[in-house]
């Protein structure tokens, strides 16, 4: 018999691609490596940070400064929040037994995707109120002495490196959420 009984099927055969299993569950592995390995230094720098500023409340509440004290407070509720949201939000995927590797990393990948690309609600935000009320107590403590004008113009420079800081974050955050976009938009092709 020389020719296929299902033409049309064995002929488009010709130029199909196969993706090789072994890779995606490499890949899959390596993504969830890195992203454990990220977990852990932002777990461990929560904690760190979370320990001065609580060191920091306690000694302003030593010396009497109620606002400041609340200001950290707000503060260290913002780190258990971030915390909490990168579990939550960004920790890795359960590896379903049923599932094949293919459709793991496209499930991590997109998961990362919108943890990364909302980064500013999760991560950022929960640390504002008291980062501003922090700026507020200071700038009201040195107008009294000093007037506002010069309260306003002490506190400009650290306010703007504070928030300098916060959209330096925000922005790699999208640039790697556009990066991951790549990569699941390419693994859309390998169906």
């Amino acid at each position: 018999m020389t020719k296929p009984p299902f033409p049309l099927w064995t002929e488009e055969a010709q130029d199909a691609g196969f993706t090789d299993p072994a890779e995606i569950a490499r890949r899959a592995g390596a993504f969830e490596r890195t992203i454990r390995r990220r977990n852990l230094i932002e777990y461990a720098a929560g904690g760190i940070v979370f320990v001065l500023f609580f060191a920091a409340a306690v000694g302003a509440l030593w010396i009497g400064e109620w606002a400041i004290a609340s200001s950290f407070a707000l503060i260290l509720a913002g780190i258990a929040l971030v915390v909490r949201n990168l579990a939550r939000r960004a920790g890795n995927l359960e590896r379903r037994p049923e599932e094949p590797c293919l459709v793991h990393l496209r499930r991590q990948y997109a998961r990362q995707y919108a943890a990364l690309r909302s980064v500013g609600a999760w991560y950022l935000a929960p640390l504002l109120p008291g980062l501003l009320l922090f700026y507020a107590v200071i700038a009201w403590k040195v107008s009294l002495v000093a007037g506002w004008r010069e309260a306003l113009s002490g506190i400009a420079g650290p306010f703007a490196v504070t928030f300098g800081v916060f959209a330096a974050i925000l922005a790699a955050n999208l640039l790697a959420a556009r990066g991951l976009k790549r990569k699941l938009d390419a693994l859309g092709t390998l169906d």
